[in-house]
């Protein structure tokens, strides 16, 4: 069994959901109510307490399928943050005389100071499938023109010019992708609340956690 997989909870969640980025600081309070603060993290790591309400039995299996295909918080999936999913026109990088690779990111500028948040997987929940992914393929622009030839890692958000740069080019993307998260929990309580003339009706809720992209394509599987 592998420890990531290219799937999506089928089961949608509902309003009241919640979730967002998080960092580490470490704060010591002085004598003279100063504060020393220490960054423990460059990226951040988002959560996720997702809530499902009044869903029939067959959609919390979809939930259920994955609590138990991934043996809770051992093993990692995609989530597709509604928040935030898609770039457009994002500057990654400045590039640099000869370089061949590019972790694609998103970009928080104010008063000139730059904060860039790399892009876990170009992914996206397919339409007529909910639960399976489709390959996000971006878009690359090169100051300004879109460039062709690229190709991508979409399991850990990397790009590859078709040439090493000559040095200098501002690179933009757009497109979408979706983020690897694992349970954060090790137990699935739902709750029978209702039924209907053919199921019962279930309430429940999940909380993710992000997780790092997978370091080798052998760890990943469809």
């Amino acid at each position: 069994m592998t420890v990531y997989v290219r799937q999506y909870i089928k089961a949608c969640e509902a309003f009241g959901s919640e979730g967002g980025p998080e960092y580490s600081t470490n704060i010591q309070e002085m004598q003279n109510k100063r504060e020393k603060r220490n960054a423990q993290w460059s990226q951040p790591r988002r959560f996720y307490s997702l809530i499902f309400q009044n869903i029939r039995v067959s959609l919390y299996r979809g939930v259920a399928e994955m609590f138990h295909n991934r043996r809770g918080r051992w093993g990692c999936f995609l989530f597709n943050d509604r928040l935030d999913n898609t770039a457009t026109d994002q500057q990654f990088a400045v590039a640099e005389v000869g370089q061949t690779e590019f972790q694609l990111s998103t970009l928080s500028e104010i008063d000139f100071v730059m904060q860039r948040t790399n892009v876990d997987a170009l992914y996206r929940p397919d339409p007529a499938n909910p639960g399976q992914s489709l390959e996000v393929v971006p878009v690359v622009r090169s100051n300004g023109v879109i460039a062709s030839g690229w190709t991508f890692d979409p399991d850990r958000g990397l790009a590859y010019p078709p040439a090493p740069m000559a040095g200098g080019e501002v690179l933009t993307w757009s497109g979408q992708f979706s983020r690897w998260v694992r349970f954060d929990q090790d137990r699935l309580p739902f709750s029978i609340d209702n039924r209907t003339v053919e199921e019962f009706v279930v309430n429940g809720s999940i909380d993710l956690l992000q997780v790092p992209p997978p370091r080798d394509e052998s760890s990943t599987s469809s």
